[in-house]
């Protein structure tokens, strides 16, 4: 039998500020929600070096399968390293930004073999915009 994915929770202190208490709160609340099992929340203050790489370190030491935090804001605009190795999700607003399984060259690109570009007509006249995906070529 299968065990429930595990997420770490993350937030900075400087960022959260008075609400610290209330963010960490909200985190194992949405982990919960969305059947994590919260092995731990890891806080950082405006002392702490280098953060998202002492993150990295501990999603890969944790294993974990996501992140949980209050907002990007506690990423400090490095989003894209965190969600090279785990799902990050945001408590405000509740989002998900899942990593990529497959190298970002592997997917096939808009326009070629017939795949139909986000926006792009169907080649009839109809300009509907197409779900990326799910929508073949007639």
């Amino acid at each position: 039998m299968w065990g429930r994915p595990t997420a770490i929770g993350y937030l900075r202190r400087d960022v959260s500020g008075v609400s610290q208490v209330w963010d960490e709160t909200q985190i194992r609340s949405v982990a919960k929600r969305l059947g994590y099992e919260l092995a731990k929340i890891v806080v950082f203050g405006p002392q702490t070096g280098n953060p998202v790489s002492q993150l990295l370190d501990t999603i890969e030491r944790v294993g974990a399968d996501a992140v949980v935090m209050p907002t990007l804001q506690h990423l400090a605009d490095e989003l894209e390293l965190v969600v090279r190795v785990c799902d990050v999700i945001t408590v405000n607003p509740e989002n998900t930004y899942a990593r990529w399984v497959l190298p970002p060259n592997c997917w096939p690109t808009p326009g070629a073999d017939g795949i139909a570009a986000r926006g792009v007509g169907d080649g009839k006249g109809h300009g509907r915009p197409r779900r990326e995906g799910f929508d073949r070529p007639e």
